[in-house]
């Protein structure tokens, strides 16, 4: 792999050649900045496969440059990992919003680094799906129905605050500190008849309906620090770094408002409102090893126990 490494200590620049060459990694590029980081890309004509960035840098910070790095056409889902100390949790959160997808904390060790690599790797192998929300909502109408993703499709939603693809979610996750994790809220959300908007919406609608509900539940979340993912058939899968168990119930009521006031969505004459479900958040897994894969699918089964509840009463 051909690695860009990003950090204004030169001695942290060397050590990380050093460790990555024994990692069998010798193309490695590095620079003292964020803009001199940016000028390389740009400049640059053979690509790099992964791009290491320290979070705390003067001038332009490792979450902004990560921000502008996405913006650039070729890097739009290159792997970035983020560098960050191990007591700058909300910094990791900043950076997984922003586009990162994994991070080391620092002081790190060679088998650490390895280990964050080969996730980079499994990472460039994967086909994920991205929708720059910001470029379809400016597009003309199409056909309805017609999409670049099926129904049950994961997709990551580029052009929206504190959202990343479920790998990087699952990496987010699966690094927690063991002290953050009993901090930390998982829950499900559901867009409902997300099928017949499905059928129904042009791809710019339905850009427009992930969007506006990803928005409203952060909107509505603003006492929480949330990072979440949408995984395909209308869901998505939310991560709050704090208990949230007694803003829950007000949380629905919430959304619905801030839907319901939405200029895009009125702009996009729906025919419906557009209506969100929550299932019941809960803590994670404690082992690292068994954390990600049990914490979502129980996210999924609070949410399908919601909805069935709903459906009994209703």
């Amino acid at each position: 792999m051909r690695i860009l490494a990003v950090d204004d200590d030169p001695v942290v620049l060397d050590l990380l050649k050093v460790i990555l060459k024994q990692e069998g990694h010798d193309e490695v590029v590095v620079a003292g900045s964020g803009p001199a980081a940016l000028d390389i890309l740009v400049r640059d004509d053979r690509g790099f496969d992964v791009l290491v960035l320290d979070i705390a840098m003067p001038g332009m910070d490792g979450v902004v440059l990560c921000r502008e790095i996405r913006k650039l056409r070729y890097y739009a889902d290159t792997p970035i990992i983020m560098l960050t100390a191990h007591s700058d949790s909300r910094s990791i959160e900043s950076a997984f919003g922003a586009g990162a997808n994994d991070y080391i904390t620092k002081p790190f060790d060679i088998k650490g680094i390895g280990i964050r690599l080969q996730i980079a790797e499994r990472m460039m192998a994967e086909n994920r799906i991205t929708l720059d929300i910001n470029a379809l909502q400016s597009k003309l109408d199409g056909p309805e129905g017609q999409h670049c993703f099926a129904l049950e499709d994961a997709v990551c939603l580029r052009g929206v605050k504190q959202h990343t693809d479920v790998f990087s979610l699952g990496n987010y996750l699966s690094t927690m500190e063991r002290y953050r994790v009993d901090e930390t809220s998982v829950f499900a959300g559901q867009i409902q008849s997300f099928d017949a908007l499905y059928r129904s919406c042009t791809e710019q609608e339905l850009a427009t309906v992930l969007s506006e509900v990803w928005n409203s539940i952060s909107a509505a979340a603003d006492n929480t620090r949330l990072l979440g993912s949408y995984v395909g058939s209308g869901t998505f899968i939310l991560i709050a770094a704090c208990s949230i168990q007694d803003e829950w119930l007000g949380l629905e009521p919430t959304i619905k408002t801030i839907l319901a006031a939405s200029p895009s969505l009125k702009k996009a004459s729906l025919g419906c409102p557009v209506a969100v479900v929550l299932g019941r958040p809960f803590r994670p897994n404690a082992s690292k090893t068994k954390r990600v894969k049990p914490t979502f699918d129980r996210a999924r089964q609070l949410l399908q126990k919601r909805l069935e509840m709903d459906a009994a009463s209703g």
